[in-house]
C-alpha cells in the first residue's frame, strides 16, 4: 500500500499545527505539490 499526500504548499518542520494534520506523516510515501 502507498499514501499520497497531495498538498497546495509545502513548509518547513514545524510550521503546521499538529491539530490541522489528518494523516501522520508515518503513513505518508509520497507528497505531490498541486500545480500553481
Amino acid at each position: 500500500k502507498v499514501t499520497i499526500a497531495q498538498v497546495g504548499e509545502i513548509v518547513p518542520l514545524g510550521e503546521l499545527d499538529p491539530e490541522v494534520i489528518v494523516t501522520p506523516g508515518i503513513f505518508v510515501q509520497r507528497v505531490v505539490k498541486e500545480a500553481a
